[in-house]
């Protein structure tokens, strides 16, 4: 885990809201004690608001969803309304796709879930990138023992070539199904429409005969050690946001009369939800006009199942 040279925890507070003092206490002995936060806690989002919201410094909530009294959405809309500036993560037991409907009309990007044994390591990268605001790079996600192998892609016809390049970088036995599929949707996606600013609708009548220039070529990160891999890819367009991606996922969960997924006819969106379901960990990171990385992480044990956390971080 990577730690940047001025952020001095000591100094950051974070908002511990959760109705189960069980949890509530373990979330905030750990962010005290091993990992140097100061740490307020409340028992709901009512509490939180009427005795903390305006009356102490906090840099970042960190909420359960399923709370009495005041539900985790509803408090977290309370608090972007009269204090932007706070980053704002929920916490839930729950499968997160249930959820999405709800991250995109209140504009929640990062969803955190209660596993057991639970994950601390995935709780505090998540939240020191948000506190920080040093979201960008695959190694955030690792410790010094990584192995790291860079890529440019310039070339809009060798993209199953290059796919096929950054896996090769992996260890024997790394590889997993369907890993191919989620890179060159990766790919694809930074390339024609991060770069290109293609039209998906007339994806049949695209031009895959070019070469982009240096400063447009996509940068693909390969990084591994024992426990995972994980492989980024960069682009300098900035054109994405985190309301589309909340979109792109709700349209491919969200059914229509008929029990069909709305977004079974889109032109554009999947590549996001093919790589949530097959990827153990999807973050998107985006800087919007500038950068937008996608990392996906696979782990080598069977010891993150269940569900997956929504990590789409937005400076």
């Amino acid at each position: 885990e990577k730690h940047s040279m001025t952020f001095d925890k000591s100094r950051k507070t974070i908002l511990v809201v959760d109705d189960e003092p069980e949890i509530r206490e373990m979330m905030s002995d750990y962010l005290r004690d091993s990992q140097g936060y100061r740490v307020l806690n409340a028992g709901n989002g009512r509490e939180a608001l009427d005795t903390m919201i305006g009356k102490e410094h906090i840099d970042l909530i960190l909420s359960d969803i399923n709370m009495p009294v005041m539900k985790g959405f509803d408090f977290l809309s309370e608090v972007r309304k009269s204090h932007p500036q706070i980053k704002r993560v929920l916490i839930t037991a729950y499968n997160v796709e249930e959820y999405l409907e709800l991250a995109m009309e209140h504009e929640v990007g990062n969803i955190f879930v209660k596993t057991t044994p639970f994950d601390f390591q995935g709780l505090s990268i998540m939240l020191e990138n948000l506190i920080s605001e040093d979201i960008f790079g695959v190694q955030r996600y690792f410790g010094g023992d990584t192995i790291r192998h860079s890529l440019k892609i310039s070339r809009g016809d060798e993209l199953h070539r290059d796919a096929d390049r950054a896996i090769s970088f992996l260890p024997k036995g790394y590889v997993r199904q369907r890993l191919g599929l989620v890179l060159l949707e990766l790919l694809t996606n930074a390339v024609f429409y991060g770069m290109r600013k293609e039209d998906p609708k007339t994806k049949e009548n695209w031009n895959y005969d070019f070469d982009l220039s240096p400063e447009e070529a996509i940068d693909l990160a390969v990084a591994y050690d024992k426990e995972k891999y994980a492989i980024a890819v960069t682009d300098n367009g900035g054109r994405l946001r985190k309301s589309d991606v909340l979109y792109w996922l709700h349209r491919q969960v969200a059914r229509d009369g008929g029990g069909i997924p709305l977004g079974v006819y889109d032109f554009h969106g999947r590549g996001f939800f093919i790589a949530r379901k097959y990827i153990d960990r999807l973050i998107v990171n985006i800087a919007e006009g500038k950068k937008t990385e996608v990392i996906i992480i696979n782990y080598l044990k069977n010891t993150r199942s269940g569900s997956k956390p929504l990590c789409i971080n937005e400076l």
